[in-house]
């Protein structure tokens, strides 16, 4: 690591002063004028501030003159908003966008005065819902209804090619991904875990980053969600509490406060969340060779109840040191816990459906997790508009314990053994330490060039003691399976260094880059005395090009090509055997090899000012090999079957997406994806394919009252899996929402979750020894309800007003001049 970071040093060093001299052409100007809506008077010393689109982050502020002028100097071409403020005015925003060479005019604003009752349908400006950058596509989660009151994950549910399961898995057009917060992996394990642990409501905006470039980590095949939170950096406070509760026993709250005082922005957030959950599955399989006691069919059913909580939340600070240098410190504590409680009923049948045996067993499990995590990021920025440097470090120590029983009963019938019962009590602790170090530089690089390098080092540390404890009849105790039971310790270390250069040539952008990565993965399993011991050097290069249309800038087409790697994690490699369904049982695999993809697309996009529409639309192919994925094969003795991870084919993607972002009139919105995917997986045991379809749609509509309503939609045709197909999903969401007192501080909204209660997992699987079908459905359908409510006011001079306010009533008053006969006889 000491080699890494002087390498870095030194790198910085040299690119810093062979750009030192470099002339930058001063960006073009924006301008406008505020007006009240009525009088059409000029407003002024109103407040305007240029916001980034994709991180609201301020970019500049000023007042506005006696004409109700302003203009801003120096502001790089890319799509801003404008935010306009005054009191006793509601708050404007407004998206413009800015042209490499060209001036902004963005018009002349009008501001309504605030408490004023319009007679017709209340129109706001607002910043784009759907944008696409040369890497990514950026969906604003601000409007999302019917996610009001849920976590990450509800949000998840609302953007096109993202899938999201009953169980809250999330894949990006079916391959697995990796979730970031604010452009840093997540702290808090696996993604289902990170999202449930974010509340909607703090959340600005999604970036889907189906190829990330050189500068991201290369894990994930299906590439990288990035959740960007809200953030509120000018001077003021700014404060929010939330707080909610649904039909399937869920209840939620969250706070959320921030305050800037001159050099410091103070930042703290709390959530908590519980939810009482009921499911019910049911498997039919059918055994094409019969095993030993002649079963031909085997059906199960099973009923669950599942109850969760976690509560925790983040603080921390902001120092500005200067205008050019930023500290941040945030410290970041979680803790959940939960349970379940499982029935399952077990028939094995003959060919004429004759019951041959059955079984009943129960499980129970309880579970605590308590998380930590620490981080320090510094920022500095320099002279020359787009040059910085950041580095960043952070610490997790999350641990966590469980337990659970499994009993059961079998009945055998015609046979001399007419019964059977065991007993099996499991214990399990677990820690996991993750570090994260990585320090990244930009400097442009003549007028349109940019150059980014960076290092990065993560480290992480899992230790695990299951132990299976067997009751035995004959001692009347409990004790130790060793074939069940496992200790285990697995350490995982990456490092990598990237380089990234982007430039321009007339109407065309690229970049290119190559990022190196050395990864090292142990495990030694200490009750099986087996060992893993891989490590794997890979460069990953990546190609962005963008062609901005002579004929209109608000169209552009884009391609690219990266590499990506899905390294078996934890649960894969563990050879651990879950048997808490004792006829479908789990284990892990430590042979498994690293899975290589392969990433193009090309996508062409155009933005219509005028009415905001947003078109998308593009192709893609990834090829992915030694893809894993799990296998499940028969014992055709026992009648068990054993799921485990395996490196099975060479798994091809390819298709075509179409998204338009259509306001149909001012007060009606409506979102729309269609993609189309053909899939086919080849391997020397393996051969599936199919043609594929997803559907979804988003309709929002702002009515007079100041009330919203979303309904959304979406449809997946059957998916391959390397045996068989996951079934058609298909769910419909319903929101409304009503905005209350000046600058919409309440909102009180209504959702309703699966409307038509369609939502469930089903699957089909064809091997050589057996055909089965699995259906499950979970609690889908439910009514929550919202409340929100938030205060706060940003103004530049706030704090320096009281200051005043408090010198001027401590300032001591001078005494009047006493006659000299009294000062005489002193």
């Amino acid at each position: 690591m000491r080699k890494n970071l002087s390498l870095l040093i030194a790198t910085l060093c040299m690119l810093y002063n062979a750009n030192a001299q470099t002339q930058q052409t001063a960006p073009p100007k924006v301008t406008g004028k505020v007006v009240d809506i009525t009088t059409t008077k000029p407003v002024e010393m109103a407040s305007v501030v240029v916001l980034n689109s994709t991180d609201s982050s301020v970019i500049t502020g000023m007042y506005t003159n006696a004409s109700g002028n302003f203009n801003f100097n120096n502001i790089n071409p890319g799509i801003y908003v404008l935010r306009v403020t005054f009191m006793g005015y509601d708050k404007l925003e407004k998206a413009f966008k800015v042209v490499e060479g060209k001036g902004a005019f963005v018009g002349t604003l009008h501001l309504h005065r605030s408490g004023k009752e319009l007679s017709t349908v209340e129109i706001k400006a607002e910043k784009p819902s759907f944008s696409m950058q040369i890497d990514r596509q950026v969906f604003d989660a601000g409007d999302m209804i019917n996610a009001e009151g849920g976590t990450g994950t509800d949000i998840l549910k609302n953007i096109p090619s993202v899938d999201v399961d009953i169980d809250d898995n999330v894949t990006l057009r079916g391959k697995s991904v990796t979730i970031y917060v604010d452009g840093k992996p997540s702290p808090f394990g696996d993604a289902k875990t990170a999202l449930q642990m974010i509340p909607a409501e703090s959340i600005d905006r999604v970036e889907v980053i189906n190829n990330p470039s050189a500068k991201f980590e290369a894990q994930g095949g299906g590439g990288i969600i990035n959740i960007v939170l809200k953030k509120d950096k000018a001077i003021g406070y700014n404060v929010m509490f939330n707080a909610g509760a649904a039909t399937r026993g869920q209840l939620n709250g969250s706070a959320n406060a921030s305050l800037r005082l001159r050099r410091f922005n103070f930042f703290g957030n709390y959530n908590g969340r519980y939810e009482d959950l009921n499911g019910s599955g049911f498997s039919n399989r059918e055994n094409l060779v019969a095993d030993t006691s002649s079963t031909k069919y085997f059906t199960q059913r099973s009923v669950n109840n599942n109850h969760n909580g976690n509560n925790g939340g983040r603080f921390g600070f902001d120092y500005y040191l200067n205008d050019r240098n930023t500290f941040t410190i945030a410290q970041g504590l979680n803790y959940s816990f939960g349970g379940n409680n499982e029935n399952i009923d077990l028939n094995n049948l003959d060919d004429k459906y004759q019951l041959l045996s059955s079984g009943i067993r129960a499980n129970t499990s309880h579970y605590n997790n308590n998380n930590n995590n620490t981080s320090l990021s510094y920022k500095r920025t320099y002279k020359k508009p787009n040059q910085e440097l950041t580095a960043y470090v952070s610490y997790s120590d999350n641990g966590s314990s469980s337990n659970s029983q499994y009993l059961s009963n079998y009945f055998y019938h015609n046979a001399d053994t007419a019964y059977r019962t065991g007993n099996q009590q499991n214990t399990s602790g677990n820690n996991n330490k993750f570090w994260n170090l990585q320090s990244d530089y930009t400097s442009p690089m003549g007028k349109k060039g940019k150059l980014e390098t960076g290092v990065k080092g993560t480290m992480r540390s899992i230790e695990n003691d299951y132990i299976a404890m067997l009751y035995n009849k004959d001692s009347l105790a409990f004790i130790q399976s060793m074939s069940l039971s496992n200790k285990y310790k697995y350490e995982e270390d990456v490092y990598a260094g990237y380089l990234n250069f982007a430039n321009a040539i007339g109407n065309l952008g690229y970049q290119v880059g190559a990022r190196a990565e050395q990864s090292y993965l142990r495990g030694y399993s200490f009750t099986k005395d087996s060992r893993v011991n891989r490590s794997f050097f890979n460069i990953f290069p990546s190609v962005f090009l963008k062609y901005n249309l002579p004929a209109n800038q608000n169209q552009n087409l884009v391609f690219n090509y990266s590499t990506r790697i899905d390294r078996p994690n934890f649960d894969q490699l563990l050879p651990y055997i879950n048997n808490s369904d004792p006829q479908n049982i789990r284990t892990g695999n430590p042979d498994l090899r690293s899975a290589l993809t392969h990433k193009f697309e090309m996508n062409y996009s155009a933005w219509y000012p005028k009415t905001n529409n947003y078109l998308s639309t593009g192709i893609y192919y990834a090829q992915t090999n030694d893809n894993i994925d799990r296998i499940s094969t028969l014992d055709t003795l026992s009648g068990v079957t054993t799921t485990r991870p395996m490196n099975i084919a060479t798994s091809q993607n390819m298709g075509a997406n179409f998204s338009y972002s259509w306001k149909i009139f001012k007060w009606w919105k409506f979102n729309s994806n269609l993609n189309l995917e053909y899939n086919k997986m080849s391997g020397a045991t393996i051969q599936n394919e199919n043609f594929t379809y997803g559907l979804s749609g988003n309709m929002q509509f702002r009515l007079p009252q100041r009330f919203n309503v979303e309904l959304s939609g979406h449809y997946r045709s059957p998916r391959i899996q390397p045996q068989g197909t996951f079934k058609a999903m298909n769910g419909i969401d319903l929101g409304i929402r009503k905005e209350f007192l000046k600058n919409n501080r309440l909102v009180v909204a209504v959702n309703v979750s699966d409307l038509l209660n369609t939502q469930q997992y089903n699957s089909h699987y064809v091997t050589p020894t057996f055909i089965q079908d699995y259906d499950r459905k979970r609690a889908t359908r439910f009514v929550r309800l919202n409340v929100r409510y938030r205060f706060g006011k940003m103004d530049p001079n706030l704090f320096k007003k009281k200051k005043r306010q408090d010198d001027e009533e401590e300032k001591p008053q001078e005494e009047a001049p006493k006659p000299n006969a009294e000062r005489g006889r002193l």
